[in-house]
């Protein structure tokens, strides 16, 4: 009969259960972090990894996070949800340097490319990144993104009725706007024309259907985020080898892309979009280690090109689709919307960049769109230091969640909050920017902001135009159920349809 000793000598076993019960009392001890500051939370367990199992087994319950202050364990990283205004303000602006970053985990398993992506970098990094981009969305720079912009709205309208509905002018939504938006992406993040919305006709470009394909993966279900989220160090060990948790063969042919269209820019400079401002604003590795503080890499470009496609594709698209489901719900607003670019495009003699700046109630529409369906389930920043605001005391190490789908429908904050009523948004000083941040907050809130708004305006405004919204026998009745995946979405299909505007 085989003993234990026959398979290992007493030290070693008694090694062993040393360190598993030194690894244990570590545990232990992180876990009491929030107990000894006196915060209430559900006990951790190592099955549960901390807190985390039920978000693990369904990522929805991220869409229920309670609106009021609470606690848990993210494995051994200690969080606090705090719904406060008077709080948040600190925390996102005049506290920012305490709470700098997003968070901590996960940074440096998405491959070198998109480790180097504005959402993931830190300190200075982040800070010479953010600088060079921050000027492409400008007032200037977006009008001469204008017509990018245009011709895949064009696009869409043109094949609305025909490509994407069927002879009852029925849709489905969220594939009409998805392949709208995945071309306005690649258009101004890649510098290619993909043409996604001819798909139906089989004429997808390699480079859509590669797009596609990127975006369907599910990063979620990788077992390997699980494992980097319980052992984080592992994270430092993926960077050296270049592991990335997003499919390689997508980074490597969007990668070989950017360097292909790169090299085509630089002989003969196009037309102004993202990666174009990233070309003229490229430095080397050489100039980061000298302390450059304006500029971007070869690798960094690829990063923000491709966390742009990740990042801008889900929340635009899914925006698109609920403001068209509010809007052929609620005929009243519709309407309102339809007069209003009638008369807007009448003043400015055509839909300009200065007419869509001008029309006042679509973005209240769109606004209270995105309220009601918020674009992202929660919003995060991790704490670097010790602070007390307002009598709470959030230790450092501690991530602090923000709960966005909450807010936006906390009866203490609207009235009848899941009621779809744009004229709520019709003076924006009135409303609370921690209690409504469908871009989040502060310095370090979406930067693509204002070109995803610009996309979504120029689009409504060409189809109201040309096409009466309505919905169908199956279209489900308001408030829609939402789920999570990469982004926020629908969770039934939405089945619209498009009759011609008279």
């Amino acid at each position: 009969m085989i003993t234990p000793l026959d398979i290992l000598s007493l030290e070693t076993w008694i090694l062993i259960l040393t360190s598993f019960i030194l690894i244990r009392l570590y545990i232990h001890k992180k876990w009491q972090f929030l107990k000894n500051i006196n915060i209430p939370h559900d006990p951790p367990t190592i099955l549960g990894v901390g807190n985390m199992i039920g978000v693990i087994k369904d990522p929805n319950q991220v869409i229920i996070i309670p609106h009021i202050f609470h606690s848990a364990y993210s494995w051994l990283t200690p969080s606090i949800t705090i719904a406060d205004p008077e709080i948040l303000k600190q925390i996102f602006i005049k506290e920012f340097s305490t709470f700098p970053d997003r968070q901590k985990a996960l940074l440096d398993v998405n491959g070198k490319e998109m480790n180097n992506a504005l959402t993931n970098v830190t300190g200075s990094q982040w800070k010479r990144i953010r600088s060079t981009l921050s000027p492409t969305f400008s007032s200037s720079k977006l009008k001469e993104m204008f017509g990018i912009v245009e011709d895949c709205a064009d696009s869409f309208v043109q094949n609305i009725g025909t490509i994407n509905s069927d002879d009852d002018g029925r849709f489905d939504a969220s594939l009409a706007f998805g392949r709208l938006t995945l071309d306005g992406i690649c258009s101004s993040a890649f510098g290619v024309k993909v043409d996604s919305q001819a798909a139906n006709n089989g004429e997808e470009t390699q480079v859509a259907k590669m797009a596609r394909e990127f975006l369907a993966v599910e990063i979620l279900k990788n077992p390997m985020l699980f494992v980097f989220l319980v052992f984080p160090w592992l994270g430092k060990v993926a960077k050296i080898f270049d592991y990335t948790i997003f499919p390689k063969k997508y980074v490597i042919y969007f990668s070989k892309l950017i360097d292909s269209v790169v090299e085509t820019k630089k002989q003969n400079k196009q037309r102004t979009d993202i990666l174009q401002t990233m070309i003229d604003s490229q430095i080397t590795e050489e100039d980061v280690k000298n302390g450059a503080v304006k500029g971007v890499t070869r690798t960094e470009m690829k990063g923000n090109a491709l966390i742009t496609l990740i990042a801008a594709y889900e929340t635009t698209s899914n925006a698109m689709v609920f403001l068209a489901y509010n809007l052929a719900v609620y005929k009243d607003a519709q309407h309102k919307c339809r007069e209003e670019i009638e008369q807007v495009i009448a003043k400015h003699g055509g839909l300009t960049y200065e007419a869509v700046q001008d029309l006042k109630y679509m973005t209240q529409c769109l606004n209270e769109s995105m309220r009601l369906y918020s674009l992202v389930p929660a919003n995060g920043r991790f704490c670097e230091r010790d602070i007390t605001i307002n009598g709470v005391t959030i230790p450092k190490g501690t991530v602090v969640n923000i709960p966005v789908f909450g807010m936006g429908r906390d009866e203490e904050f609207w009235d009848e909050p899941l009621t779809f009523n744009p004229d709520r948004m019709l003076d924006m000083n009135e409303i609370d920017p921690m209690i409504f941040q469908p871009f989040g907050a502060g310095p370090r809130n979406c930067i693509g902001m204002r070109f995803a708004l610009l996309e979504i305006k120029i689009t409504f405004a060409k189809l109201l135009q040309k096409f009466h919204l309505d919905v169908c026998e199956d279209t489900p009745a308001p408030p829609l159920e939402v789920t999570f995946k990469s982004g926020m979405r629908p969770k039934e299909m939405i089945h619209l349809k498009v009759t011609a505007a008279e």
